[in-house]
């Protein structure tokens, strides 16, 4: 992909949207002054209109729809839960088996993806569908229709959580949520008229008192809602001008997340047969551009996505029909094991000690556990809100520190043992394996879901686990490894505030001092020669199109490598694979564990999707030319 024509697209789609809701606003300013000039000859045509008529006018209509489209654009800056709860959407209740299943899905597919895990929310509507918002990294909110929970399957919610998620890794997400901000201020009009209606004919304290002044307020109302029509049909034709393309590139991403196009095939056959069409009623009409599927009534230019039976389509590559979807049946514990038993597949290098494939268990007396056992104990750990802050602290020592859980404490020292007493010793053991190299991969995917639960907590505790987890890094006086990059990732992940230090794109020698102090730690990480690591340099400030940095330090310190990231991190995200992709050169084995893991937590705290990892093979390279040949011919028809 040429990301610099990538950048340019994305510049010509934002300005074309600026044009586009211009011209809106001034269509609506030009027909209220058009209704208030007639409205003013019915009543007054005697009297011409006032000096200032016309400017009145202007800036009163412009003062709602600009006041109001600001308005909604500071409410939605605080993150999607903000935007979740303006749909009346609420959290999920974790004694719901359905809302766990959700919780779960939510995590396995963000954690696949290489992005924080957004906060969830479940909407009481009995149609199937869901959307995404959120206007920067960390702070996403997933939001899925209780019809989805109740109709589709685990797989399929899993495909349709997939279709959202991609909407964040292309950057659609971000884009659909400032629009939905923006077009607030059309919708600004139209609701206030209805407002207006609704108080005329509301009884107040049980009895209506019809004032002169009634006729007025009825008259005013109606002609606001007659005037909004117009601007919630420019909303309209906004929300259809967002690219269509983008829902058939969302498919073909949630198809490579899963591996799984019937899934996603059958969540999208079972909308097109629900009896229920998308949540289109108040708040909800703001967002049709952001569901999955748009309201089957809206036809032509109207239309915010192209049609469903053309998206399955393109699926399965001939036309299939609609299912009529009855409520899921319950699945049992040996369907959810298997499917974590496939996330661990996505997240796990082969190799690390796992049983093979169909092999029978051989009947033998117990020995140690594998690494399959311990990555699901691990898992199950890190999906339970932990009943502490030391028992948290612990967990996250481990994990981003690599050291001992429960160490032996020292003579006159108080010690962990008091937490350790009341962990299972299938954990403390599991947690001792996840510091050794050969479950390096495990860490990262760890660390998302726990700092998912713990991002709910008070900003107190969560300080708190960071300085743990901090002193835990600098306890031996070096950087050892990847260390410190765990500690970033979970850092962003705890408190996403604090790592954005500024909107602004960084200036050439911020950047150059960053990449420098990156590539020095990715050096150290793969323990490659001087002189490659300078090669590397290079070729990352020629990609970024800036001045090659003077020297690359021989060592990294804490604060340096957290800045680098911050400011490698407000980076246009079309320019950050290419500057990953340089990142990933420089290792000695592109199959290396440990260096697989430094990139995966670089890229997670840089917010962008980590490049593909290197799996090893039977003597195969999974990258020749035949194979992707051979996934090509089976990868379904999903975009032009």
């Amino acid at each position: 992909m040429d990301f610099h024509m990538g950048q340019a697209k994305a510049r010509r789609q934002s300005r074309r949207m600026v044009a586009l809701f211009l011209l809106a606003v001034l269509a609506v300013v030009l027909a209220v002054n058009l209704a208030a000039y007639l409205v003013w000859r019915v009543f007054l045509g005697y009297f011409e209109p006032p000096r200032h008529f016309w400017l009145t006018n202007s800036f009163v209509v412009l003062i709602v729809v600009c006041g109001g489209a600001w308005l909604e654009s500071l409410r939605l800056r605080e993150g999607g839960a903000a935007f979740a709860l303006r749909l009346g959407a609420r959290p999920p209740d974790d004694y719901d088996p359905l809302h766990r299943r959700l919780r779960n899905v939510v995590e396995e597919m963000a954690v696949s993806a290489g992005l924080a895990v957004p906060e969830v929310f479940v909407l009481t509507h009995p149609s199937i569908n869901a959307l995404t918002a959120g206007a920067r990294s960390g702070q996403f909110a997933v939001v899925v229709t209780s019809g989805a929970l109740d109709r589709l399957r685990r797989d399929e919610l899993q495909a349709v959580v997939g279709h959202e998620i991609a909407h964040v890794l292309h950057g659609d997400a971000a884009l659909h949520t400032r629009l939905a901000g923006a077009l607030y201020g059309l919708y600004a009009l139209s609701i206030a008229g209805a407002g207006l209606l609704r108080g005329s004919f509301t009884p107040l304290g049980g009895s209506r008192r019809i004032t002169i002044a009634w006729p007025l307020f009825v008259s005013f109302g109606a002609a606001l809602l007659a005037i909004g029509f117009l601007g919630r049909l420019a909303a309209r034709a906004l929300q259809a001008g967002v690219s269509r393309q983008r829902e058939f590139l969302a498919d073909a991403r949630a198809v490579q997340l899963t591996r799984n196009a019937d899934a996603l095939g059958r969540a999208l056959r079972k909308i097109l047969g629900a009896h229920w069409t998308a949540p289109m009623v108040g708040y909800a009409e703001v967002a049709a551009h952001l569901w999955i599927a748009s309201d089957r009534d809206l036809r032509g230019w109207t239309q915010t996505h192209p049609p469903l039976r053309e998206r399955i389509r393109r699926i399965y590559g001939r036309a299939m029909g609609p299912i009529e979807s009855a409520p899921a049946p319950a699945r049992g514990d040996a369907a959810e094991a298997g499917q974590r038993s496939r996330f661990l597949d996505s997240v796990l290098p082969p190799g690390i000690g796992l049983p093979s494939r169909g092999a029978a268990a051989a009947p033998v007396a117990p020995a140690v556990p594998s690494g399959r056992d311990r990555a699901a104990v691990l898992l199950a750990a890190a999906r339970e809100v932990p009943a502490s802050v030391a028992q948290a602290g612990v967990l996250l020592r481990a994990l981003v520190a690599g050291v001992d859980p429960c160490p032996d404490p020292a003579p006159g020292e108080p010690g962990s043992e008091g937490v350790c007493a009341r962990l299972p010793a299938e954990l403390i053991d599991a947690l001792r394996w996840a510091g050794t190299p050969v479950a390096a991969w495990l860490r990262v995917p760890l660390i998302e879901v726990l700092a998912a639960r713990l991002r709910t907590w008070p900003i107190a505790y969560r300080r708190a686990l960071l300085e743990a987890a901090r002193q835990a890094v600098e306890a031996d006086g070096e950087i050892d490894k990847a260390e410190w990059i765990y500690y970033t990732l979970l850092r962003h992940r705890l408190i996403p505030q604090a790592s954005v230090a500024s909107v602004k794109e960084p200036t050439d020698p911020e950047l150059r001092r960053a990449i420098a102090v990156l590539f020095a730690m990715g050096g150290r990480v793969t323990e490659q020669s001087a002189r490659r690591v300078r090669d590397a340099v290079a070729d990352a400030a020629l990609a970024l199109n800036i001045p090659q940095p003077a020297e690359t330090p021989d060592e990294s310190c804490v604060r340096s490598l957290a800045e680098g990231l911050d400011r490698i991190r407000e980076l246009p995200p079309l320019v950050k694979p290419s500057l990953l992709r340089v990142l990933a050169g420089l290792a000695r084995d592109p199959a290396d564990i440990t260096y697989q893991a430094f990139l995966a937590a670089v890229a997670a705290a840089i917010d962008c999707p980590p490049p593909r990892r290197q799996r090893p093979s039977d003597g195969s390279s999974g990258g020749s030319l035949a194979s992707r040949k051979a996934t090509a011919r089976g990868t379904p028809e999903l975009v032009d």
